[in-house]
């Protein structure tokens, strides 16, 4: 957990966040590109590497547990633009789960989102998966069951009005 308000315009002490152990082994196959939906299995702040910063590390996972994908959220950098970009993921983030505000990372943990996945390759590194986007969580397939249903119920309806229900006075035509 990190308060994340607290760091956006103050110089405030950071705390060091409990968490899940990223390191441990997962599954190294690499998903498709695209859409997919998941959701957010840890999110906390950590200091940059140069220790000038910090950043928002996200562990997102698929809904079938089977993969994880790792995001980095900058909110206190030296550099403008990428303090910029990276409050504009978290709005992004915040409108994605219908959330006015996101003040704590403890606010993203265990919340299902959809993120738009890349392959990057990376020299000497193997290819990985990267998070381009997020946006919410599509419809469940009980959601779209229903809307099918509906579907069908609404053209059933109008296959069965004929046009001899209409007195000939009021056809338009």
């Amino acid at each position: 957990m990190g308060n994340i308000s607290s760091l956006i315009g103050n110089n405030q002490q950071y705390i060091q966040p409990g968490g899940v152990d990223h390191n441990a082994v997962t599954n190294k196959n690499l998903l498709p590109a695209g859409w997919m939906d998941g959701y957010i299995e840890s999110a906390e702040i950590r200091d940059t590497k140069s220790g000038t910063g910090q950043y928002i590390y996200i562990a997102w996972r698929t809904l079938d547990g089977q993969h994880l994908v790792h995001d980095h959220i900058n909110i206190k950098n030296d550099n403008p633009v990428a303090v910029g970009i990276g409050l504009h993921i978290l709005s992004t983030i915040a409108r994605a789960l219908g959330m006015e505000s996101i003040d704590d990372t403890e606010q993203l943990n265990g919340r299902e989102i959809a993120v738009r996945l890349a392959i990057e390759e990376a020299g000497e590194w193997p290819a990985r998966n990267v998070i381009k986007a997020y946006r919410p969580k599509r419809a469940s397939d009980l959601d779209k069951t229903r809307h099918q249903i509906r579907g069908n119920e609404n053209r059933n309806q109008q296959a069965n009005f004929r046009q001899d229900d209409i007195p000939a006075d009021q056809i338009p035509f």
